[in-house]
């Protein structure tokens, strides 16, 4: 041991001598300290030139790995750029019965297909590291081993990168009348897979196709700092890992905690027919998301895998993904069109001593739609025995709900039954009409964004803007009331943003102007952030072109989605 660290200090010594050594010779030659320090030195020349070795280093192997990536997706015969899997990610598809892996090699489309005719759009799980299973059986099991529901701790949908053009609807309240071409790239370039021009950057999406700001380094636009092939998005809104399958347990007497999804408040996860996180705070919601891959992590997520908030330019990807040929697009033409909201509402209340009796918790459920596209319950629908739920034999659930009045009487009962997402009817709920897309999209509760006003000062944006910028994006604006004139200021003010359904896709600043009648209500410095898609109580004004802002706290309506890069 003696020999050892006498070795590393003399290695220290020499080295330190070496470079005194050096400044000596240079400057018994004439070259002077300024000549080697400095912005123009000889030192800062140095590191500069090897700054741009890397950066060509960088540049070159990203062109190689765009090249294998070329043949790769030309040997499998694949439209989209194949999903970046991550360390615990297992790709799945459905069986008609249950998620069972996948080829990650996708032969014979076994796991992906983003064709118009297939809109099989990528699907992979997380599972707990002990379950029915453990984490390691699954990740060696074979092709076609079922995975048990209760072990999935997040499902996640892959997004792969696109440019896009809206040929109809440009800035309109374009109602089923929208319509956006996309054409899939080829690995992080412009090139789209299927041959002609690369697509354009900081362009009109009415002129040209444009690549999608979320797959960029353009942070101003709402990308990430570098390019990427693609995005993993929540196949549902956030829950936690406490949320008991279909609210089961949850009465009046549950803690708000087990109400508003909460749990323990840190395990965040993505899972079907369980009550959505809501009743927390942006920055409080950024970190949980952050949180979901660092050490120990329930999810098996590695160093390879950032975990962050959805952002507008994310939501709008996906958005405009669902609403072209590869999705499940609402069109004016036909009524059942488009993705159907979320409605669900459990009706549980408490004891209160206000005009109305009860204090009204908003318990949702991920992944659930009723019998018709624009169905909404109402805020104060309530249920007022435990049996007036009922889970049926197929999944379903019905209730038999009363609408509770101010004074604090009830209305007369009525009944409704809401169904999950893996039923005929439960799939309208999808961005690709099938079991493979994005829910809860339209409904359920209003999401939170990581984008904001840049000009808000109140405690939330104060803090938020603390984060990592590459996970949020800030919009210009002053306007700080809620009038219509300051919202209106505001979404002027954003005119050359693209790419995240917000001015593109709507003609106003406050009221019912958005695509498909979605409902759009730009922020303003007294309410800085975006919440996307309605709630369960917005009928045809929820959407996935719909926008509201907020302050930033919580609330029982709130949730939120969860991404991974």
């Amino acid at each position: 041991m003696l020999i050892h660290e006498t070795r590393k200090k003399n290695k220290g010594i020499t080295l330190i001598a070496l470079v005194i050594t050096i400044i000596v010779l240079l400057i018994l030659a004439g070259v002077s300290i300024a000549t080697l320090t400095g912005d123009n030195g000889l030192l800062s020349k140095a590191q500069e030139a090897k700054e741009k070795t890397e950066e060509a280093r960088r540049k070159e192997e990203q062109e190689l790995k765009n090249i294998e990536i070329q043949l790769q997706m030309q040997q499998n015969g694949d439209i989209a750029n194949m999903p970046d899997l991550k360390e615990g990610m297992i790709p799945v598809k459905w069986n008609g019965s249950v998620w069972v892996k996948a080829d990650k090699e996708n032969k014979n489309k076994d796991w992906y297909d983003y064709s118009t005719s297939s809109k099989k759009w990528a699907n992979v799980v997380t599972v707990k590291e002990s379950g029915t299973k453990s984490r390691e059986e699954y990740m060696n099991a074979s092709v076609g081993e079922p995975i048990a529901e209760d072990d999935i701790t997040t499902m996640f949908v892959w997004i792969p990168r696109y440019s896009y053009k809206i040929t109809s609807g440009y800035h309109e309240k374009a109602n089923g009348t929208g319509e956006i071409d996309i054409k899939f790239l080829i690995g992080t370039t412009d090139t789209p897979v299927e041959g002609g021009d690369d697509a354009q950057r900081n362009s009109k999406s009415n002129e040209n196709y444009v690549v999608h700001p979320a797959f960029t380094a353009d942070t101003s636009l709402g990308g990430v700092g570098e390019e990427i092939t693609g995005f993993w998005v929540g196949k549902f809104e956030s829950s936690n890992s406490e949320s008991p399958k279909n609210n089961v347990g949850i009465n009046s007497s549950s803690t708000d905690d087990v109400l508003y999804g909460r749990g323990n408040k840190t395990d965040v996860t993505i899972r079907p027919s369980v009550t959505s996180w809501r009743a927390i705070d942006v920055n409080s919601i950024y970190t949980a998301c952050d949180n979901m891959n660092s050490a120990g992590n329930i999810h098996g997520f590695g160093t390879d895998t950032d975990t962050t908030m959805m952002k507008n330019s994310q939501w709008g990807a996906v958005a405009y993904l669902a609403q072209s040929d590869y999705g499940n697009k609402q069109v004016s033409t036909d009524a059942t069109s488009g993705i159907w909201n979320n409605s669900y509402n459990e009706g549980v209340t408490k004891t209160n001593s206000n005009s109305y009796g009860v204090s009204i918790y908003y318990t949702t459920l991920t992944g659930m739609v009723a019998d018709t596209r624009d169905n909404y319950t109402s805020n104060y629908a309530i249920t007022l025995n435990d049996s007036d739920k009922t889970i049926n034999a197929d999944g379903s659930i019905t209730i038999n709900y009363v609408t509770r009045n101010s004074d604090g009487t009830n209305s007369a009962p009525y009944t409704k039954t809401y169904y999950p997402y893996y039923t005929e009817n439960g799939q309208k709920g999808s961005t690709t009409r099938n079991i493979y897309g994005v829910y809860d999209m339209a409904g359920g509760s209003w999401e939170y964004m990581a984008s904001y006003l840049e000009n808000a000062t109140n405690t939330y944006a104060t803090k938020f803007k603390t984060f990592n910028a590459k996970y949020q994006t800030s919009y210009k604006g002053d306007g700080a009331s809620s009038s219509t004139e300051d919202r209106t200021a505001n979404y002027e003010a954003n005119k050359e943003m693209y790419g995240d359904a917000v001015w593109e896709t709507s003609n106003g600043a406050n009221g019912y102007y958005s695509w498909n009648g979605d409902y759009s209500s730009f922020p303003s410095l007294t309410n800085p952030f975006f919440l996307r898609g309605g709630g369960f109580s917005d009928s045809s004004s929820a959407g996935v072109f719909y926008f509201v802002s907020t302050t930033g706290g919580s609330s029982a309506l709130y949730g939120f989605r969860a991404v991974a890069l």
